[in-house]
């Protein structure tokens, strides 16, 4: 049983990264840096932007120097917790395989182009006009918060399970 569930969990991660990274090799080799092509008009929009900080582009004005090393190293430590946290809840569903499956491919996706670019790639643009724009990001932060969402759904669903 546990052998079928790390199987989910790595089959999970494999295709994320590999979707994660060919849309953003995709992108890199087809457009501009900043190049904005609409896919409807004033509500989704592909962007090839990099963000260099964190969610938000959060901590980016450090130097780069510093900022890849050390996100780098936090990157790997979370998906050590994660890894470390996850081995009690093997013992749960296949559901909650899939959710860590799709956490940790898109970790390891934005964490592949931190080490190969020193940023990461970001190029899905999604807001009404200008004025409610959500924050560009990627298939790998898109895997993130469907993974969190799924897991905090599970949670509350099933709170006397995870004690």
């Amino acid at each position: 049983m546990i052998k079928s569930k790390l199987f989910l969990i790595a089959a999970i991660v494999a295709v994320v990264i590999i979707i994660d990274q060919f849309t953003k090799q995709y992108i890199t080799a087809n457009m501009s840096l900043y190049e904005s092509i609409p896919v409807i008009k004033d509500i989704f929009h592909i962007t090839y932007t990099r963000n260099s900080g964190v969610a938000f582009s959060l901590l980016s004005n450090i130097p780069a120097s510093v900022r890849t090393p050390f996100f780098i190293v936090t990157n790997l430590a979370v998906l050590s917790v994660i890894c470390w946290y996850f081995i009690d809840l093997l013992k749960s569903s296949r559901y909650v395989s899939a959710c860590f499956g799709l956490i940790i491919g898109g970790a390891a996706g934005n964490l592949i182009d931190r080490v190969r670019v020193g940023q990461v790639i970001d190029f899905l643009e999604v807001g009404i006009n200008q004025s409610l724009k959500w924050p560009v990001f990627n298939a790998a932060d898109s895997c993130i918060s469907i993974g969190v969402v799924m897991l905090l759904i599970y949670v509350v669903l099933n709170k006397e399970k995870v004690k």
